[in-house]
């Protein structure tokens, strides 16, 4: 195979390039060569568009900023090797960002949840709702990660004042979600479809882990990445991803404050801004974003969260059903 050849020779380059190529490799882009009609070496700047977009799922600038680095380095060694003869990234509408967000809103790449969707969809899961709801809710009022959630512990949630330390951010929870936790705390079994499963009540973990059958305990106890795995994997169950669940509460708490109207202006601008308006609403959502324990600054909110405001401005946000 062409391209295999050719990635070899540019990983042999250098161990820079080896890096490169080894990331190339895991991504594995050779497997659409025949429904593109070409090798991997000649795709097209449409074909690039399409592998990122539809078959990879990316919504996030900056996520296409890094890997666009990678794949243009590879493009532009075939170039000075003659073996293309021009790189596919150089001069390309369908590799700019405006139209790359654009086409990953409409291909319903970015998870944009309302609080309604999440709570219905934790709350349709019957005796496991607290379960569901309890990681969900975390998430969507501003614990970052999976990983994150599976690091707190009963004494980091203080019920009285209602506020979640998470390091040293510190959260004021919902009274919705405060009682997911009790009665999680409660719950002594897992009930999901007609699977049973017990939860671990010696565990100190805000989560509970569950206890895989034929165990005395869960083997989540002090392993925190199996804990987190394991939280990830109910999750994708519902559709829900970690990712989606932080950014949708974000621009939940977002609207609420400033309005959806400031925020689309913000973020979709219909005329260029004056650069003093600019400034000033950088500072006033630094501001917030300080205020609420998130570490963005205005400017990666303005590059980064293009795609959900095309979905507020657009109405394609997950609503509650029916």
């Amino acid at each position: 195979m062409e391209s295999l050849i050719r990635l070899e020779e540019f990983e042999a380059v250098s161990l820079e390039y080896q890096k490169i190529g080894n990331y190339i490799r895991k991504q594995d882009p050779f497997r659409y060569e025949e429904e593109y009609g070409r090798d991997f070496v000649h795709y097209t700047d449409e074909d690039l568009m399409d592998l990122f977009i539809r078959k990879f799922g990316h919504y996030k600038p900056s996520v296409l900023s890094v890997v666009f680095g990678k794949y243009r380095r590879f493009y532009g060694w075939c170039v000075e090797r003659q073996y293309i003869f021009e790189n596919p990234f150089e001069n390309s509408k369908f590799l700019s960002y405006e139209y790359l967000v654009r086409m990953a809103a409409a291909n319903g790449n970015v998870p944009y949840y309302s609080r309604e969707y999440v709570v219905e969809l934790c709350e349709a899961q019957n005796e496991a709702a607290a379960y569901y709801k309890a990681i969900a809710l975390s998430l969507f009022e501003g614990v970052k990660s999976y990983s994150q959630l599976a690091r707190l512990k009963r004494t980091d949630l203080d019920t009285e004042k209602r506020v979640l330390m998470v390091g040293a951010q510190r959260l004021v929870v919902s009274l919705e979600l405060l009682e997911a936790f009790d009665m999680l705390r409660e719950c002594a079994y897992l009930q999901i479809g007609e699977r049973r499963l017990a939860l671990d009540q010696d565990s100190d973990a805000l989560i509970l882990p569950l206890i895989r059958y034929g165990q005395q305990r869960s083997l989540s106890g002090e392993n925190y990445r199996y804990l987190s795995n394991a939280i990830s994997r109910k999750m994708k169950s519902l559709g829900l991803s970690a990712s989606g669940l932080y950014e949708s509460g974000i621009m939940d708490r977002l609207v609420k404050h400033f309005g959806s109207e400031e925020i689309l202006t913000y973020l979709l601008p219909e005329h260029p801004l004056e650069k003093k308006w600019m400034s000033q609403k950088n500072r006033e959502l630094e501001g917030f974003f300080r205020e609420n324990g998130i570490s963005l600054s205005g400017r990666d909110f303005s590059f980064d969260f293009k795609g959900y405001g095309l979905l507020l401005k657009y109405g394609e946000i997950l609503q509650k059903r029916g």
